[in-house]
């Protein structure tokens, strides 16, 4: 009898579907549409801010390449100057990006068994909105559903940072128009579908209390870690073997097959032979 928990590491089975197959990718861009209007929307008050800071447009854009982490960028352009503070802008921005050390974290189960370059070009293109997006789904074992979501983000992103900047000084007080909540009001819709039932209350709440006595004693964003690192600690104390389907099934099943090729069940039927 062969154990159904060597099937997906087999690498010739693994080249049947691919890294970063076409239809997932398709189905993370499709996924990600909705979210076409705030992002649209806020890579147009980052190009707004940019103009005003005396960035050029192509300046713009290689940093939305690069980058791709729109609260990072807008803290660099906020602190952009014509004698840029550079060691300043480092640290404001490493502090803010410390939260994709726990969005990688929560990803192992795209990643698994992958070789290094496709984590590389998968994690590039990890914005919070993908990420949220794709951990609302039930199988998560291709990364090409990140990325697709990820490229669909950024040329969205990338647009609204040039339609911005073109508008320049049009829009002098983004936050009379409350462009400035569309990614919150965004986040929290998403929240609704990460909700599990009650195994999550604990957790959740251990952040929320986190994150709000962090906004009190904490400068800066420091209360996103605060409130994040409560969660994880309160999830990694209070977790339980029965909270999480363990069978290989659960974590590479997608669109009616594995990860790694093979269809959907045949895992399950092969144990039983």
């Amino acid at each position: 009898m062969s154990r159904p928990d060597k099937a997906p590491k087999s690498p010739s089975s693994q080249s049947a579907v691919g890294h970063f197959d076409a239809d997932t990718v398709r189905r993370g861009a499709l996924a990600c549409v909705p979210l076409l209007p705030s992002t649209l929307i806020f890579g147009a008050v980052l190009g707004v801010l940019a103009s005003q800071r005396g960035l050029s447009l192509g300046e713009l854009l290689f940093m939305s390449l690069t980058v791709f982490a729109g609260s990072a960028q807008f803290v660099s352009v906020d602190l952009w100057r014509e004698a840029v503070p550079s060691a300043t802008i480092i640290v404001a921005t490493a502090v803010i990006n410390m939260r994709y050390i726990l969005i990688g974290a929560s990803l192992r189960p795209v990643f698994r068994g992958r070789p290094l370059w496709v984590k590389i070009c998968g994690m590039h293109m990890v914005a919070d909105e993908n990420w949220a997006v794709t951990m609302t789904q039930p199988n998560l074992a291709n990364p090409g559903f990140l990325l697709g979501g990820g490229l669909f983000l950024g040329v969205v992103w990338a647009t609204g940072n040039t339609v911005g900047y073109l508008l320049g000084g049009g829009i002098p007080d983004p936050e009379v128009y409350a462009l400035d909540f569309a990614f919150t009001a965004v986040f929290a819709a998403l929240t609704i579908g990460m909700w599990k039932g009650k195994v999550d209350l604990l957790p959740w709440g251990a952040a929320a209390i986190g994150s709000i006595i962090g906004h009190y004693l904490l400068p800066g964003t420091w209360s996103i870690l605060a409130g994040a690192g409560a969660g994880v600690v309160t999830a990694a104390l209070t977790w339980r073997d029965d909270m999480d389907d363990t069978g290989p099934e659960a974590e590479f099943a997608v669109d009616g097959k594995t990860a790694y090729g093979a269809p959907e069940g045949a895992l399950t039927s092969e144990a039983g032979k």
